[in-house]
């Protein structure tokens, strides 16, 4: 059998000759990084193009029985990853910088480069970063949920491929958005079955069994209903760790030169509703009670309510502030009422404010300007 190292080298020796300084960094991953090698495990490899015409050494083929992947990483892709921002999955991907081996590098900047993105993988899993990780995770969900909607697609539609497909797709983008949250990744892959996935601190109880349920569907029915209860059992973990990162603000901070947006809107909806524009009242009627709401969560519970949360989560400061509702008119199309309601707010929420602390920047003349400017800009 040939040696696969020495393979490896054959590579390396003709993008030197060929290319030359057009490849940065050459490097291994999978099981021969990581020490789970066996004699017949394949090598993967990877190279960093730097120059023109390099993509002409991407390979894949079959040698002594054993497959190898030569395949070009951009520096701008391998950064993505390193900082969880790639649209491949944190969870699986992250080994591919982590755990690679460098065989060749163009210069010793190149080294050092990639091995800053190595560092950054691992700056990645300490505390100090949970929050950062936290939030992508918060923001990953969005692709769990789509798949759900594939997954309820294909039943609608009787495709059963579609469904396993869409029921795999789901269980990925599950398992990358816990792994965020625990600040871990998979050197195993799927390789191992859930072994990896399984030893996560944070995950819902009875895990195993939905992931199972939903990659392997019987009956689809069943496995709609279990990849609800995955979806449904991941998000609460999801928010566990979003509510364990609160850390409350004060009101003067967080709404400094925000009075501008409520009257800015306000214009903006009493004028729509004088106009008898339904959809131009309600859209900014919804814009603002939830902006409101998301920033008044952040003085009372400690998180700012976003795009994770449903706007019910964080309206409660809203609501018990006394605040009226602008979104019952707005839905009724009851334009009336709803202008009514918006200048109410803006009274009540200019006291508010003002009792706050907050400075609401209402000037009076371009000499009051002046002195604004002065404050903001002492120079």
């Amino acid at each position: 059998m040939a040696d696969a190292f020495a393979v490896a080298q054959a590579f390396i020796a003709h993008a030197v000759r060929v290319h030359r300084d057009a490849v940065a960094i050459i490097a291994y991953y999978g099981s021969r990084a990581n020490g789970t090698a066996s004699p017949t495990s394949d090598l993967d490899l990877f190279y960093i193009p730097d120059g023109e015409n390099a993509e002409s050494l991407s390979s894949q083929f079959i040698l002594d029985g054993l497959p190898y992947d030569f395949w070009p990483l951009s520096w701008r892709v391998a950064e993505q990853i390193a900082n969880a921002e790639s649209e491949r999955p944190w969870a699986f991907s992250a080994p591919l910088i982590a755990d690679a081996q460098v065989l060749h590098s163009r210069s010793p900047e190149d080294l050092a480069r990639f091995n800053g993105l190595k560092s950054r993988i691992a700056e990645l899993t300490t505390p100090e970063y949970r929050g950062f990780m936290v939030a992508k995770a918060l923001d990953d969900f969005r692709a769990t949920l789509f798949h759900l909607g594939q997954m309820r697609l294909a039943i609608a539609n009787g495709d059963v491929a579609g469904l396993q497909w869409a029921g795999f797709e789901l269980v990925s983008s599950a398992v990358n958005c816990l792994s965020l949250a625990n600040q871990t990744y998979f050197r195993q892959g799927w390789r191992n079955g859930l072994s990896e996935v399984l030893q996560m601190p944070r995950k819902p109880a009875g895990f195993e069994g939905m992931l199972t349920s939903v990659m392997m569907p019987t009956i689809p029915e069943v496995a709609a209903e279990q990849a609800e209860r995955l979806v449904t059992a991941v998000r609460e973990v999801l928010a566990d760790a979003q509510r364990s990162l609160a850390e409350l603000a004060e009101a003067s901070a967080v709404f400094k030169d925000f009075y501008f947006f409520v009257y800015e809107y306000v214009g903006k909806i009493v004028s729509a509703c004088e106009r008898e524009q339904r959809l131009a009242a309600t859209s900014a009627a919804l814009q603002l009670q939830r902006e409101i709401c998301q920033m008044m969560n952040k003085v009372t519970h400690g998180f700012y309510g976003s795009d994770f949360n449903l706007l019910g989560e964080y309206a409660d400061p809203y609501r018990e502030t006394g605040f009226p509702d602008l979104l019952s008119p707005a839905s009724r199309g009851d334009l009336t009422e709803l202008a009514a309601r918006v200048r109410q707010l803006d009274v009540k929420f200019r006291g508010w404010l003002e009792r706050q602390g907050v400075d609401l920047s209402l000037l009076a003349d371009e000499d009051d300007l002046q002195r604004f400017l002065d404050r903001r800009d002492p120079g």
